[in-house]
C-alpha cells in the first residue's frame, strides 16, 4: 500500500510539472527501492505482477490492431528495421572497436544498440492515442522485428557461451515454430473464435475471464516455443481483433492493465 501511495504522490507531482506519468512510476521505484526507503520486500511477487502488466498492455494493443494493416505495412517495417540495424549496429560496432573491445564484444554491443524498449514505446503510443496512426503502426512493426532479431541473437549468444554449434538448422527451427504458431492462430482466429466467441459474449464475467485466459495462455505458448511472451500477448490480441466485441474486451481489461503496468515501471525504477 505504501508503494501505491508513493506512486500516486509522484504521479500528481509529474502531472503538475507536465511530465509523462511513466517518469513518476520509475521515480517511485527508485524511492521505494533499496537505494532509498527499501519498502519492497516481496520482489518475486512484484516481478510476477510486472509480467502480467506487460502481457495485458500488449494484449489490449493487439485487440485494437487490424491484421490487414499489419500485412500492408510489413514491407515498410522490414525496410525500416533493416536500415536501423545496419546503420546503428555498424556505428556501435565501429565505436566499440575504437574503444578497445574485441570484435565479438563489439558485435554484441552494436547489435544491442538496435534493440529498444517495447513496453515504454507502446505505453507512450497508447497514452498519446497514436497506435492507429501510420507512424505508430510502423513503430509496432519495427518492434516486432526487434524481438525476432533479439530471439535469434540470444540463441546465438547462448550457443557461443556453451560452445555449442549455431547453424542454419537452429534458425530454421525457430522459423518453423513461428510459422506453426502463425497458422495455429490464423485457424483459431478465423474459423474457431467467431463461433465459440458468441458463447463468451453472452456473459460479461465469462467474457472478462476468457479475455485474460486467452491473452496469458497464448503469451505462455509463445514463451514455451522460445519467443518472448510480449510478442505472444500482442498476437493473442490481434487474433481476436476482428471479433465484434473486441473493443468491449479491451475496455474491461484496461483497469487491470493500468494497475499492473504501474507495478512494472515501479519494478523497473527499483532495479
Amino acid at each position: 500500500m505504501l508503494v501505491l501511495a508513493v506512486a500516486a504522490l509522484m504521479a500528481m507531482m509529474m502531472r503538475l510539472l507536465r511530465q509523462p506519468l511513466i517518469m513518476s512510476y520509475i521515480l517511485t521505484g527508485i524511492i521505494v527501492g533499496p537505494s532509498v526507503l527499501n519498502l519492497v520486500q516481496a520482489k518475486e511477487a512484484f516481478e510476477s505482477f510486472s509480467e502480467l502488466g506487460i502481457a495485458l498492455l500488449l494484449f489490449i494493443i493487439g485487440l485494437g490492431m487490424n491484421a490487414g494493416v499489419i500485412r500492408s505495412l510489413g514491407r515498410v517495417s522490414l525496410i525500416t528495421a533493416s536500415a536501423i540495424l545496419v546503420l546503428v549496429g555498424s556505428a556501435g560496432y565501429v565505436a566499440s572497436l575504437v574503444l578497445g573491445f574485441d570484435s565479438t564484444t563489439a558485435l554484441i554491443l552494436g547489435l544491442a544498440l538496435f534493440f529498444s524498449s517495447t513496453i515504454i514505446i507502446l505505453k507512450v503510443l497508447s497514452d498519446n492515442k497514436e497506435l492507429s496512426r501510420l507512424y505508430g503502426q510502423i513503430s509496432i512493426g519495427v518492434i516486432l522485428l526487434d524481438d525476432v532479431v533479439a530471439t535469434i541473437a540470444l540463441v546465438a549468444v547462448a550457443a557461443a557461451g556453451s560452445h555449442a554449434a549455431f547453424n542454419f538448422s537452429t534458425v530454421g527451427l525457430l522459423l518453423a515454430k513461428a510459422l506453426g504458431l502463425g497458422v495455429f492462430l490464423y485457424i483459431l482466429g478465423n474459423h474457431v473464435m467467431p463461433h465459440i466467441g458468441k458463447l463468451f459474449a453472452k456473459s460479461q464475467e465469462l467474457l472478462f475471464l476468457f479475455s485474460i485466459a486467452w491473452g496469458l495462455a497464448i503469451a505462455g505458448l509463445f514463451e514455451f516455443a522460445g519467443f518472448s511472451h510480449e510478442v505472444g500477448a500482442l498476437f493473442a490480441g490481434v487474433t481476436l481483433a476482428g471479433l465484434p466485441y473486441a473493443t468491449e474486451m479491451a475496455a474491461k481489461l484496461k483497469p487491470l492493465r493500468d494497475f499492473f503496468i504501474v507495478i512494472f515501471f515501479v519494478t523497473l525504477g527499483e532495479t
